[in-house]
C-alpha cells in the first residue's frame, strides 16, 4: 500500500520536493486508508462504540437518502399522473408520443450516467448530487409551460440527465458508511421509498382530480413537485457528507469508527484519483456483463410499469378515479416486499441469490396471471398486478451485491454506471413494447415482461456461481493483509 514517505534526517533533503511527494502519494490514498495512515497496527473498536456509530449514521444519513429517492420517483412519475389528468388531450399528443415521452426521460439518463459519475469521483459527491437535484427540480417546473410534444419531450430529456447521479451516488454512499451486512436493508430502505412514492402520488393524483381551479388539472403535479425538488435540494447540499471524515454529526472519534467498521467491506471508501487499471479490470470481470444484463432484464418490465402504471390498472375495467386509488396497494406491497427481503438478507448470510430467485418467480405468477386471465375477471388480473412487485426485488438485491462484491473506488463507479446504463436501456425498451393499438391488454407488453423474469432467474443462477468463486478467492487474500480494504484502492 502506498504511504507517505517518513520524515528524513538528511540535512540536503528539499522539503518542498518531499512535500510534493507526499501530497500526490495522499492523493493516491484511499479516505478510509489517510485517516488510519499513521495506525496501521490492529485498532480495536468497542462494539458499544460502533454500534452508538451505525445509529447516528441511520438517524442522520439514512433519511435523507430515503426522502430523496421518494423525491425522484414522485418526479420521474409525474408525467404519467399528467396523462391520467388530460395532459395527452390537451398537448394533443397522438400515436405513441407518450410512450416516447417516457422513453426519452430515460435517453437522458443514460446519456448523463458517465459524466455525472465522473463528476462524482472529481468532486464532492453529495454536493454534487444536491446541485443535480435543484436543477431537475426547476426542470420539472418548466415542464408547467409545455404545449406540445417537442416542449414536453425537451424537459424531459434534461429531467432525465439530471437524475441519472442519484442512486450511483447513493450506492457509493452506502458503502462508505455500511457495513457489507448493513447494507441490504439500509438498501432497500432508500430503495422501497419508491413504493412510499406510489402511496402518495396516488393521493395527490386522486386529490387533484377533485379541484376546481383555472389552471389545468394535469400541471398542478410537475408544481407541487418540482417546487418541492428545489427547497430539498438546497438542504441536501447542507446536511449529506461526501464520506464518514466529513460528518459534522460525528466527532473525530466517532469518525475514525466509522471508517474502522466498514474495512471489513474490503471494498476501499473513498479515492479522488481515476484509475485506468481498474477501469480495464472491470471489463475483463464476467461479473460486470453479468449483472449489466441481469439489470437490463429487469427493467424492461420496470419501465412499462412505471410509464403505464395509471393506465394498466384502468385497462383492467376501472375508473379514473379507482385506478389511482387501486394503484396504491401496489406501492405498500413494494415497501414491504423490500424491507422483508432486505431484513432477511441482512439476518442470514448467503442467501441474497435466493431470495433474487423468489421474488421473480412471485413477479413471473404475477404476469402470467394478467396474460392469461381473461378481461373479465379484472379482480385476478389486479392481483397479478400487485404481484409484479416481486421483480423490484431482485433489482435492489442485485443492487446491493453490486456494492458488497466490487473493490475500488473507480471500478465502483464502473459497475454503478454500467448497471446504470443497463437501467437506462431497459426503461427505453419497456414501454416501447406497450403498443396503443393493443390497449388495454397490452398483450406483447406483458408477454415480453415473461420472458424477461425467466432470463433473469436464468442469470442469477450464474452469478450465484461466479460470485461464489470470487469471494472464495478475496478470501484468500483477505488472510495475508491486515487491512485489506484498504489495498482494494491503492
Amino acid at each position: 500500500m502506498t504511504q507517505p514517505s517518513p520524515p528524513s534526517n538528511q540535512t540536503d533533503s528539499d522539503p518542498i520536493a518531499d512535500s510534493k511527494c507526499e501530497m500526490k502519494q495522499t492523493q493516491d490514498l484511499d479516505v478510509g486508508a489517510a485517516i488510519l495512515n499513521g495506525t496501521i497496527h490492529p485498532v480495536e473498536v468497542d462494539s458499544d462504540e460502533a454500534r452508538k456509530v451505525l445509529r447516528k449514521i441511520d438517524m442522520f444519513l439514512l433519511p435523507v437518502l430515503a426522502f430523496t429517492y421518494m423525491i425522484q420517483f414522485l418526479d420521474k412519475s409525474c408525467v404519467s399522473y399528467a396523462a391520467l389528468w388530460g395532459m395527452v388531450e390537451d398537448a394533443h399528443l397522438f400515436n405513441d408520443q407518450y410512450s416516447w415521452l417516457t422513453t426519452i426521460f430515460y435517453l437522458g439518463y443514460m446519456a448523463g450516467e458517465f459524466p455525472i459519475n465522473m463528476l462524482f469521483q472529481k468532486f464532492d459527491i453529495a454536493k454534487t448530487c444536491g446541485i443535480f437535484i435543484i436543477l431537475w427540480g426547476a426542470t420539472l417546473l418548466s415542464m408547467t409551460a409545455g404545449h406540445n410534444f417537442a416542449g414536453l419531450a425537451t424537459a424531459r430529456l434534461f429531467l432525465g440527465i439530471l437524475e441519472a447521479g442519484v442512486s450511483p451516488c447513493f450506492v457509493l454512499l452506502t458503502t462508505m458508511f455500511y457495513t457489507r451486512s448493513e447494507q441490504p436493508l439500509r438498501t432497500s430502505i432508500w430503495f422501497s421509498m419508491n413504493g412510499v412514492a406510489n402511496i402518495l402520488g396516488g393521493l395527490i393524483a386522486y386529490g387533484i382530480g377533485h379541484l376546481h381551479a383555472a389552471l389545468l388539472a394535469w400541471k398542478f403535479p410537475f408544481i407541487i413537485f418540482g417546487s418541492i425538488t428545489i427547497v430539498w435540494g438546497i438542504i441536501f447540499i447542507l446536511v449529506t457528507p461526501s464520506n464518514p471524515t466529513k460528518a459534522k454529526w460525528l466527532s473525530e472519534r466517532e469518525k475514525e469508527v466509522a471508517v474502522l467498521r466498514v474495512l471489513e467491506n474490503e471494498t476501499g471508501i473513498d479515492n479522488k484519483t481515476f484509475k485506468m487499471e481498474q477501469v480495464k479490470e472491470a471489463l475483463l470481470d464476467p461479473r460486470f456483463w453479468l449483472i449489466n444484463l441481469h439489470c437490463l432484464a429487469n427493467t424492461i418490465p420496470n419501465g412499462a410499469v412505471s410509464a403505464f402504471a395509471p393506465l394498466i390498472v384502468n385497462g383492467f375495467g376501472f375508473t379514473k378515479f379507482e385506478s389511482t386509488l387501486l394503484g396504491m396497494p401496489s406501492g405498500a406491497s413494494q415497501v414491504l416486499a423490500l424491507w422483508i427481503s432486505g431484513y432477511l438478507a441482512t439476518r442470514f448470510k448467503g442467501i441474497r441469490h435466493f431470495l433474487m430467485i423468489g421474488g421473480l418467480l412471485v413477479a413471473l405468477l404475477g404476469g402470467v396471471l394478467i396474460f392469461a386471465l381473461p378481461e373479465s375477471n379484472r379482480v385476478g388480473r389486479l392481483i397479478g398486478y400487485y404481484l409484479l412487485v416481486g421483480f423490484s426485488v431482485n433489482f435492489v438485491l442485485s443492487l446491493t451485491l453490486l456494492q458488497s462484491n466490487v473493490a475500488g473506488r473507480t471500478k465502483k463507479t464502473m459497475f454503478a454506471s454500467s448497471f446504470f446504463v443497463g437501467y437506462c436501456v431497459g426503461n427505453l425498451i419497456g414501454p416501447q413494447l406497450f403498443f396503443s393499438r393493443e390497449a388495454p391488454r397490452y398483450q406483447s407488453g406483458f408477454a415480453s415482461m415473461i420472458v424477461c423474469f425467466v432470463v433473469q432467474i436464468a442469470i442469477v443462477i450464474v452469478m450465484y456461481t461466479v460470485n461464489a468463486r470470487e469471494n472464495k478467492r478475496v478470501s484468500c487474500l483477505s488472510d495475508r493483509c491486515l487491512y485489506p480494504a484498504l489495498l482494494k484502492d491503492t
